[in-house]
Protein backbone atom coordinates (compact mmCIF):
# COMPACT_ATOMS: atom_id res chain seq x y z
CA UNK A 1 0.00 0.00 0.00
CA UNK A 2 1.08 3.41 -1.18
CA UNK A 3 1.40 6.38 1.30
CA UNK A 4 0.21 9.52 0.05
CA UNK A 5 1.44 12.56 1.10
CA UNK A 6 -0.57 16.66 0.41
CA UNK A 7 0.94 19.85 1.25
CA UNK A 8 -1.33 22.26 2.79
CA UNK A 9 -1.39 24.15 -0.04
CA UNK A 10 -2.83 20.92 -2.10
CA UNK A 11 -5.37 20.59 0.68
CA UNK A 12 -6.33 24.22 -0.07
CA UNK A 13 -6.49 23.34 -3.70
CA UNK A 14 -8.51 20.42 -3.60
CA UNK A 15 -10.71 21.68 -1.05
CA UNK A 16 -11.51 25.15 -1.70
CA UNK A 17 -12.10 25.49 -5.60
CA UNK A 18 -15.28 26.84 -5.93
CA UNK A 19 -14.25 29.62 -3.30
CA UNK A 20 -12.20 31.42 -5.89
CA UNK A 21 -14.71 31.71 -8.68
CA UNK A 22 -17.07 34.50 -6.91
CA UNK A 23 -17.67 36.09 -3.76
CA UNK A 24 -21.29 37.96 -3.71
CA UNK A 25 -21.75 41.01 -1.51
CA UNK A 26 -25.41 42.14 -0.66
CA UNK A 27 -25.44 45.50 0.12
CA UNK A 28 -28.88 46.92 1.54
CA UNK A 29 -29.72 50.83 1.11
CA UNK A 30 -32.93 53.09 2.56
CA UNK A 31 -33.84 56.43 1.80
CA UNK A 32 -36.93 58.65 0.93
CA UNK A 33 -38.59 59.92 -2.41
CA UNK A 34 -37.55 63.58 -3.06
CA UNK A 35 -39.71 63.76 -6.50
CA UNK A 36 -42.23 62.35 -8.29
CA UNK A 37 -44.00 63.63 -11.56
CA UNK A 38 -47.13 64.27 -12.28
CA UNK A 39 -47.83 61.19 -14.03
CA UNK A 40 -47.34 59.28 -11.43
CA UNK A 41 -48.57 54.93 -12.55
CA UNK A 42 -49.15 54.24 -9.09
CA UNK A 43 -51.37 56.79 -7.29
CA UNK A 44 -49.84 56.20 -3.98
CA UNK A 45 -46.01 57.43 -4.36
CA UNK A 46 -44.95 61.10 -3.07
CA UNK A 47 -42.28 62.90 -1.93
CA UNK A 48 -41.39 61.16 1.58
CA UNK A 49 -42.27 57.70 0.46
CA UNK A 50 -39.69 55.23 1.94
CA UNK A 51 -37.44 53.41 -0.50
CA UNK A 52 -36.15 49.86 0.55
CA UNK A 53 -33.45 48.36 -1.98
CA UNK A 54 -30.95 45.56 -2.12
CA UNK A 55 -27.94 45.21 -4.71
CA UNK A 56 -25.43 42.10 -4.88
CA UNK A 57 -22.24 42.24 -7.18
CA UNK A 58 -18.71 40.35 -7.27
CA UNK A 59 -16.41 41.27 -4.93
CA UNK A 60 -13.71 39.14 -7.17
CA UNK A 61 -14.83 41.10 -9.93
CA UNK A 62 -12.33 42.65 -12.49
CA UNK A 63 -12.14 46.49 -13.87
CA UNK A 64 -13.62 45.98 -17.57
CA UNK A 65 -11.25 49.06 -19.04
CA UNK A 66 -7.86 48.09 -16.99
CA UNK A 67 -6.27 50.58 -18.97
CA UNK A 68 -7.69 53.62 -17.75
CA UNK A 69 -6.52 54.28 -14.20
CA UNK A 70 -9.39 56.82 -13.12
CA UNK A 71 -12.28 54.68 -14.37
CA UNK A 72 -13.43 51.05 -13.16
CA UNK A 73 -16.19 49.51 -14.51
CA UNK A 74 -17.46 46.10 -13.18
CA UNK A 75 -20.37 44.18 -14.67
CA UNK A 76 -22.69 41.32 -13.60
CA UNK A 77 -25.54 40.03 -15.64
CA UNK A 78 -28.34 37.70 -14.47
CA UNK A 79 -29.43 36.57 -11.20
CA UNK A 80 -28.20 36.65 -8.32
CA UNK A 81 -26.47 40.11 -9.25
CA UNK A 82 -29.63 42.21 -9.42
CA UNK A 83 -30.86 44.92 -7.68
CA UNK A 84 -34.50 44.87 -5.91
CA UNK A 85 -36.52 47.87 -4.58
CA UNK A 86 -39.37 48.50 -3.11
CA UNK A 87 -41.12 51.88 -2.67
CA UNK A 88 -44.47 52.22 -0.60
CA UNK A 89 -45.35 48.30 -1.29
CA UNK A 90 -44.22 48.60 -4.75
CA UNK A 91 -41.55 46.14 -6.25
CA UNK A 92 -38.98 46.68 -8.68
CA UNK A 93 -36.29 43.96 -9.90
CA UNK A 94 -33.77 44.75 -12.34
CA UNK A 95 -31.00 41.39 -12.97
CA UNK A 96 -30.80 41.83 -17.04
CA UNK A 97 -27.04 44.04 -16.12
CA UNK A 98 -25.85 45.05 -12.80
CA UNK A 99 -22.98 48.00 -13.71
CA UNK A 100 -21.03 49.22 -10.84
CA UNK A 101 -18.66 52.25 -11.99
CA UNK A 102 -16.01 53.61 -9.76
CA UNK A 103 -14.75 57.02 -11.38
CA UNK A 104 -11.51 58.61 -9.35
CA UNK A 105 -10.39 61.46 -11.03
CA UNK A 106 -11.75 65.35 -10.74
CA UNK A 107 -15.16 64.07 -8.59
CA UNK A 108 -14.81 60.67 -6.53
CA UNK A 109 -18.13 59.25 -8.04
CA UNK A 110 -19.34 55.40 -7.43
CA UNK A 111 -22.76 54.50 -9.46
CA UNK A 112 -24.94 50.78 -9.17
CA UNK A 113 -26.94 50.87 -12.70
CA UNK A 114 -29.35 48.30 -12.63
CA UNK A 115 -30.90 47.27 -16.54
CA UNK A 116 -34.64 45.26 -16.22
CA UNK A 117 -34.21 42.51 -18.90
CA UNK A 118 -37.13 44.20 -21.27
CA UNK A 119 -35.22 47.15 -21.14
CA UNK A 120 -38.22 49.01 -19.53
CA UNK A 121 -36.79 49.16 -15.63
CA UNK A 122 -33.75 51.40 -15.17
CA UNK A 123 -32.56 51.38 -11.34
CA UNK A 124 -29.56 53.75 -10.04
CA UNK A 125 -27.31 54.96 -7.03
CA UNK A 126 -24.65 57.52 -7.30
CA UNK A 127 -22.63 58.65 -4.85
CA UNK A 128 -20.34 61.49 -5.94
CA UNK A 129 -17.68 63.67 -3.57
CA UNK A 130 -16.46 66.63 -5.52
CA UNK A 131 -13.51 67.04 -2.71
CA UNK A 132 -11.86 63.54 -4.56
CA UNK A 133 -11.01 61.79 -1.21
CA UNK A 134 -13.45 58.94 -0.83
CA UNK A 135 -11.58 56.92 -3.31
CA UNK A 136 -8.14 56.45 -3.79
CA UNK A 137 -8.17 54.53 -7.00
CA UNK A 138 -10.86 53.10 -9.29
CA UNK A 139 -11.48 49.65 -7.59
CA UNK A 140 -14.55 49.01 -6.17
CA UNK A 141 -14.76 50.03 -2.41
CA UNK A 142 -15.28 46.34 -0.49
CA UNK A 143 -17.57 45.76 1.34
CA UNK A 144 -19.54 48.83 0.63
CA UNK A 145 -18.57 52.64 -0.05
CA UNK A 146 -19.01 54.94 3.31
CA UNK A 147 -21.99 56.84 2.39
CA UNK A 148 -20.67 59.51 4.83
CA UNK A 149 -18.12 60.47 2.55
CA UNK A 150 -20.51 62.14 -0.39
CA UNK A 151 -22.41 65.11 -0.71
CA UNK A 152 -24.14 63.33 -3.59
CA UNK A 153 -26.62 60.51 -2.51
CA UNK A 154 -29.47 59.99 -5.09
CA UNK A 155 -31.42 57.41 -6.40
CA UNK A 156 -33.30 56.88 -9.72
CA UNK A 157 -35.82 55.28 -10.84
CA UNK A 158 -37.11 55.19 -14.66
CA UNK A 159 -40.07 52.98 -16.21
CA UNK A 160 -41.58 52.43 -19.19
CA UNK A 161 -45.31 51.22 -19.44
CA UNK A 162 -47.74 51.20 -21.16
CA UNK A 163 -48.83 54.38 -19.39
CA UNK A 164 -46.26 56.35 -20.44
CA UNK A 165 -42.71 57.03 -18.85
CA UNK A 166 -42.67 56.71 -14.76
CA UNK A 167 -39.73 58.28 -12.56
CA UNK A 168 -39.06 58.85 -9.18
CA UNK A 169 -35.57 61.01 -7.32
CA UNK A 170 -34.70 59.74 -4.16
CA UNK A 171 -32.27 60.82 -1.10
CA UNK A 172 -30.21 57.77 -0.36
CA UNK A 173 -30.04 57.38 3.60
CA UNK A 174 -28.35 54.45 4.70
CA UNK A 175 -25.65 51.88 2.84
CA UNK A 176 -24.71 48.83 4.61
CA UNK A 177 -23.84 45.26 3.97
CA UNK A 178 -26.16 42.41 4.41
CA UNK A 179 -24.52 40.22 7.28
CA UNK A 180 -22.07 37.71 6.43
CA UNK A 181 -23.86 33.66 6.11
CA UNK A 182 -21.58 31.11 8.12
CA UNK A 183 -19.44 29.36 5.87
CA UNK A 184 -20.01 26.30 4.38
CA UNK A 185 -18.63 22.75 5.44
CA UNK A 186 -17.13 22.26 2.47
CA UNK A 187 -14.82 25.81 3.21
CA UNK A 188 -13.34 24.10 6.40
CA UNK A 189 -9.80 22.95 6.29
CA UNK A 190 -8.90 19.71 7.85
CA UNK A 191 -4.66 19.32 8.67
CA UNK A 192 -3.26 16.64 10.13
Amino acid sequence: MRKITLSLASWVALVLPAAASANPITVQFTGTVTQVPIDDLYGDIAVGSSIEGSYMFNSTAVDLIPADPASGSYTFSGAPFEMLVSIDGHAFAASDSVNIGVFDSVVDQYTVLALGASGNLTLELLLEDDTTTAFGNDSVPLPAPLLGAFAVKDFHLQQVASGGEFQVDGQVTSLRVSPVPEPSAGLLLCVW
